[in-house]
């Protein structure tokens, strides 16, 4: 179904390749040497822009650091959980890396206006009792026994990072922190044997899936790997990665997967290797995925400000697809805002 309507696509794609800011892969780059013209590359060897079009409607934050009484440099949005109708925010917002995270709390009904409630961080990562020396939140969602429940990885520049959870009876806390990781490294050999990072909740007919990046080892190259839970607790990995890098723009890694469930299935938006680059894909079962193009659907040249791009989180709507993004500057002076970008599922 969904590989019918991305074929349906292609001639559209084709004509909104130099619009999107799309370079053509070096295989199809002309030829400068002077010599005799060679024939034009048929249309199909061309690379397909994403049918996705994630358009940022403002140069203004949506979540910005003031919004959060929070003196820090840095934001980004953490994971955000839907209930009756009302979006909850658990933002990071930090200065130092790796170091003191702290998470307030933001509330939305629209998922453009933002208030902070309440006034206190509800989550700080000197909480986590395995955290070397960090942690940042990254997903969450809200079980059928009314428990929300919040995944964040470790922060460590020395030792793999590990899933860890906290829980609550309610968004505003008190949260409490599991003493041990959800999920750790795999053995040596293994797709995530270097560390588990940006971890992406769902949930499925059968529980819960989990999304993150994958790495053999620490500062290697990323996979999209996949694991399943029937409560949220107790996970089982999968030896393979659902999504391995294959295009040029990926540049031979995958980061930072979020995951949103649709009417239709499944919808991912995922980095490369330069963060500033995120491509779409789509699923009908969560297991097998179909990228949406060749080309990202978001580059640095569609950001609505200068900088570059990090962490994220995907929300699905009423067939609308928001992307909450961390754009900025590593330099603390400039620092980091959370941006909107909005877009149909074709």
């Amino acid at each position: 179904m969904r590989l019918i309507r991305l074929a349906a696509c292609v001639v559209a794609g084709i004509l909104l390749l130099a619009a999107c800011g799309g370079q053509p892969s070096p295989s199809a780059a002309p030829s400068g040497d002077g010599g005799s013209a060679e024939p034009s590359s048929p249309a199909s060897a061309r690379p397909m822009a994403a049918a996705t079009q994630l358009t940022f409607a403002s140069d203004q934050p949506t979540v910005s650091r003031e919004m959060t009484g929070i003196d820090e440099a840095y934001i980004n949005p953490g994971a955000v959980i839907e209930h009756d109708g009302t979006l909850h925010m658990f933002a990071n917002v930090f200065t130092a890396w790796p170091g003191l995270v702290q998470v307030p709390h933001l509330t939305s009904a629209d998922g453009r206006g933002w208030t902070l409630d309440p006034a206190e961080p509800v989550l700080t990562s000197d909480e986590v009792p395995f955290g070397t020396p960090g942690a940042d939140v990254s997903t969450g969602f809200l079980t059928d026994d009314g428990t929300w429940v919040l995944v964040f990885e470790t922060v460590s520049t020395v030792k793999p990072w590990v899933l860890g959870r906290a829980t609550a009876s309610a968004p505003e806390g008190p949260w409490t922190i599991d003493p041990e990781p959800i999920l750790e490294p795999g053995p040596e050999g293994s797709i995530d044997a270097g560390g588990l990072h940006w971890p992406s909740v769902v949930r499925t007919d059968d529980g819960y899936a989990m999304y993150y990046a994958a790495f053999d080892r620490p500062s290697g190259s990323g996979v999209i790997a996949r694991a399943t839970s029937p409560d949220g607790v107790t996970w089982t990995r999968s030896e393979e990665p659902v999504l391995a890098a294959e295009l040029d723009w990926e540049q031979g890694s995958l980061d930072r997967p979020r995951v949103a469930r649709t009417e239709d299935g499944y919808a991912m938006v995922y980095a490369g290797a330069d963060l500033t680059d995120r491509g779409v894909a789509y699923s009908d079962d969560g297991v097998t995925w179909t990228r949406d193009g060749e080309l990202p659907a978001i580059t640095q040249d569609d950001f609505p400000v200068d900088g570059r791009s990090w962490d994220a989180v995907l929300v699905y709507r009423d067939g609308t697809l928001d992307y909450y993004l961390e754009i900025g500057s590593a330099t603390a002076s400039r620092g980091t805002q959370v941006y909107l970008a909005s877009g149909r599922q074709p």
